[in-house]
Order: C-alpha cells, then sequence, then structure tokens
C-alpha cells in the first residue's frame, strides 16, 4: 500500500467524522491501540533510515551521495504524505474527547501525531541541510510539502472547531475562517460533504501525480496503519452494505425519551408553542382542594 493511499484515507475519515459524531460512541480499544503500535513501528524505522542516509551523506563521494538520496526519497516522501492522516485522526480523538465521549483514544492519537512530526522536522532537516540534494528533487519534495500542508487544513476546515487549533493545523487562522463560513456543515445535505471531500482527495492525486515515486518503503506497515484506522471506527454507524450512516439517520434511529419511558406527556402539560394548539377546556386545570367537613 502506497502512502498516497494513506493520505486518502484522511478524507476518508474526514467523511465519517459527522457519523461518528451523531453516533457519540468511543472507538474500539483493541484497534485504536493498533493504531498506535503501527505508529511506533514506523517511526523507528524511519528514524533507522534517515540517520543511516544521515551518516552517508557525510562521508563518501558524490556518485554514493547521489545514490544515498536516490533511496532515501521515498522514506522522506512516505513520512509527508502519512501526516494528513494522523492530523485528521487527532483532531476527531480531540473532538471526542471534547465531547467526553472518548478521553483514552485521544491521548494516544496525540502521542502518534507527535511523533509524525518529529519524524517530519528529521526530513525537512535533511532537505535543507543535507549534502548532494540535487534541485529538482529537493524543489518536488518542497511543492509536495506544500500541497499536503494544504490539503489538511482543508480536511480540517470540513469539520467542528476545537480548543488548541494550532496543535493540528498548520495555518489556524485561516482554518478557523473556514470553518466559520462553511457553518461546521450543519446546513449542508449528507451527499454534498461527501462530494466534496471527495473532490479533495481527487485533487490531491492530480497534484502530487508527477512527484510521487512509486516505491513503497513500508507496504506491510502502511497497510496495518489503514487497517487499523478503519477498525477503530463503531460497526452501528455503518449500514448493512457497509456504508457509513448520515447523521440525519442516526438522529432518526435514536432513542428518544418517550421510546424509553422516561417521560409522558400524557400526563403533563404541554409547553410553548404546542400548549397553544389546546382550547381552554381541554388545558389541564388543578382542581380546587375541599375543605373536610366534620
Amino acid at each position: 500500500m502506497h502512502a498516497i493511499d494513506l493520505a486518502t484515507l484522511a478524507s476518508t475519515i474526514v467523511g465519517c467524522a459527522p457519523s461518528l459524531l451523531a453516533i457519540s460512541k468511543p472507538m474500539r480499544p483493541h484497534a485504536f491501540e493498533q493504531f498506535w503500535l503501527t505508529c511506533r513501528f514506523r517511526h523507528e524505522n524511519w528514524t533507522d533510515k534517515l540517520a543511516a542516509h544521515r551518516h552517508a551523506i557525510q562521508n563518501q563521494g558524490v556518485s554514493h551521495r547521489n545514490r544515498s538520496w536516490h533511496e532515501i526519497v521515498p522514506v522522506i516522501q512516505e513520512v509527508l504524505l502519512s501526516e494528513p492522516l494522523l492530523r485528521c485522526v487527532a483532531y476527531l480523538a480531540r473532538l471526542l474527547e471534547e465531547r467526553a465521549v472518548d478521553h483514552e483514544f485521544s491521548c494516544l492519537a496525540r502521542n502518534a501525531l507527535a511523533i509524525q512530526i518529529e519524524a517530519r522536522h528529521r526530513c525537512l532537516h535533511l532537505i535543507v541541510f543535507g549534502q548532494g540534494l540535487s534541485v529538482e528533487t529537493a524543489v518536488k519534495l518542497n511543492r509536495l510539502r506544500r500541497t499536503l500542508e494544504s490539503y489538511s487544513d482543508e480536511l480540517l476546515s470540513m469539520l467542528p472547531p476545537v480548543q488548541a487549533m494550532d496543535d493540528y493545523c498548520f495555518d489556524s487562522p485561516s482554518v478557523r475562517q473556514s470553518q466559520a463560513v462553511l457553518g461546521h456543515n450543519h446546513h449542508w445535505q449528507n451527499h454534498q460533504f461527501m462530494l466534496m471531500i471527495h473532490m479533495m482527495s481527487e485533487g490531491l492525486k492530480r497534484a502530487t501525480a508527477t512527484d510521487i515515486d512509486r516505491r513503497i518503503p513500508n507496504i506491510r506497515l502502511n497497510l496495518k496503519l489503514s487497517q487499523a484506522v478503519l477498525g477503530m471506527l463503531p460497526e452501528a454507524m455503518f449500514d448493512p452494505f457497509g456504508l457509513p450512516k448520515s447523521a440525519r439517520r442516526l438522529a432518526y434511529q435514536s432513542e428518544s425519551l418517550e421510546s424509553t419511558g422516561q417521560t409522558n406527556d400524557l400526563t403533563q402539560p404541554l409547553t410553548h408553542p404546542l400548549n397553544v394548539l389546546l382550547t381552554p377546556s381541554r388545558q389541564l386545570v388543578k382542581s380546587p382542594k375541599t375543605n373536610p367537613r366534620f
């Protein structure tokens, strides 16, 4: 599985966010533990390869440096392409935490994002200060970085705002402004929201088609990461065909106070404006107390 598929998976997670927030159920514990472990394994793999590359370009000749850069470019691209997914998952975990739905998942998601950002900083340091990197390759990597930063912020702008926005966004003022303009998606239909998400994903593929190296450094770990992310989603938010239910449908299917027997409007006065439907003769009137006869 190529890392570009992880970047497009971020749009899928954002598309499922309204349904997940509507159902208000925590993530599956086993799945998000597997998600955190996979992120740790990928980080260790990246760290070892980046450290070996840094040593190689300092002590070898020009031809060896060129070969080392050719081998490390897919790793750098994988780090950059994986970041939108980690940011969207951590942002969604923060939304669940602020709604008192799931606290444990938010801690692991923030830790996974922290080690992802650390790997990103190592890659950017190599791009800026690494010896022997060609100008053409540096331009492609920098263009890919900027494209993914914009893509990540666009996805986060489709979600409701959270506190500490700077921990998840590259340009938090622009994201807040976009969230205010979009109105947190309340006025959108489900198909409009999903169409917007799909357009972002397709736009990313077209923008990065000529810059991405198709070699895959961690095909097995990338696949495990995608399976863990999809496995975290609760079963109740999907229909029998495996498609996520819309937030409106989940609201219709949720239990009401009347269906659970927690209230009975037949024995209580109606609240405004429903009480105007009753005529004065039909409105509930308390009977006066009578004095007992002696």
